[in-house]
């Protein structure tokens, strides 16, 4: 319970901090381009950050990682509140970002250490997701929101501080050494593309959600829909053939992208959210599930999803800044669907291949 506790809060508080960045960034005078600029900084300090802290949840004390990461990553929260312009924004986000990619691999060692399951751990971190849509909304101020986030993830220091210490194998790593990467490069990439796609659309959806009539309050509704059908779905997905699930979540990824070029009106966008919901339940439990199936180094391949959902932060920010600016925001959809395509068909090959 106090794992599970500490996946809602630490993902309630992250989706919290982060969904009304492009919208803050606008009302301080960046342009669209510029906005996918911070978000891409915001990615890359991630990638750094989850590739190396990755590897050290494979040599390291798993406990003394999470407390710190929590511990950090509430103080970085709390920055926020000073930032004052796109760049000051840009540099603490990617504060931000440094200090959210030290625990998670830590978190997933203690999980995977109890044999639980990791759908239903996952689940909550999607509870925390729509906890953390609705949450900002409601709140509505931007520094509130910051604070509530810091207060959170502090809380979920404490509850860490009572963890009992769980064994788990302690491996030699060599922290320059490629090795875990290309053997799982067929799940990282198609991984990475879809990403991409979802990340370009996520950079400019708050601002594409207020021009079809969304308020803050509606968006963070609609921002719901996706993790609560996460939480239901992730919940139910042990035991099944994790290949298929992966290939079945890029293309309702798909079709997801496609639906929301008709949207005309705010809450249209709900089919899309739920099928957004779906995709991502399928894709994450059944690419984290292959990578702890396949590989010795768990911690260090499962964290590596993680640092693929930074690098596509990297570039999908800017493909959805710069593209959105020069031809609308229907045109990222498009381009959106298409990754998701791509990542189908290199990862239907690779069973092919395996087969």
């Amino acid at each position: 319970m106090r794992l599970n506790s500490i996946q809602f809060l630490t993902n309630t508080s992250m989706m919290m901090s982060l969904m009304f960045i492009p919208t803050l960034a606008v009302d301080m005078g960046a342009d669209y381009t510029l906005v996918g600029i911070i978000m891409c900084i915001n990615g890359l300090c991630l990638f750094i950050s989850t590739f190396f802290f990755s590897k050290m949840a494979d040599t390291r004390d798993i406990k003394k990682l999470l407390v710190i990461g929590l511990l950090l990553t509430a103080l970085a929260y709390f920055l926020q509140i000073f930032a004052y312009d796109p760049v000051s924004l840009a540099l603490i986000r990617g504060a931000v970002s440094i200090c959210i990619g030290i625990y998670p691999a830590a978190l997933i060692m203690h999980i995977y250490g109890h044999k639980r399951s990791i759908g239903k751990f996952s689940s909550f971190g999607a509870l925390g997701w729509a906890a953390g849509f609705l949450g900002a909304g409601i709140i509505g101020d931007y520094n509130r929101i910051f604070i509530a986030s810091a207060l959170l993830t502090l809380f979920s220091f404490f509850i860490a501080l009572t963890l009992p210490r769980v064994e788990v194998e302690r491996i030699k790593i060599d922290y320059f050494s490629f090795s875990t990467i290309n053997k799982n490069l067929t799940i990282y990439l198609s991984f990475f593309l879809r990403h991409c796609g979802a990340v370009g659309c996520w950079t400019i959806f708050p601002i594409f959600m207020k021009s079809v009539g969304a308020d803050m309050f509606w968006t963070g509704v609609l921002y719901c829909i996706n993790p609560i059908v996460q939480f239901i779905i992730m919940r139910r997905l042990d035991n099944r053939n994790m290949e298929m699930i992966v290939i079945v979540g890029y293309i309702l990824s798909m079709v997801a992208f496609i639906s929301l070029i008709p949207v005309k009106i705010y809450y249209h966008i709900i089919p899309c959210m739920i099928l957004i919901g779906l995709s991502w339940s399928f894709l994450f439990v059944g690419s984290t599930e292959l990578l702890l199936a396949r590989n010795r180094d768990k911690a260090t391949a499962a964290g590596y999803l993680n640092s693929a959902i930074g690098l596509s932060m990297i570039f999908g920010a800017l493909l959805g800044g710069i593209v959105s600016d020069m031809w609308g925001f229907n045109t990222m959809f498009m381009i959106a669907a298409v990754l998701s395509l791509v990542s189908m068909l290199i990862t239907v090959r690779s069973s092919i291949a395996r087969s």
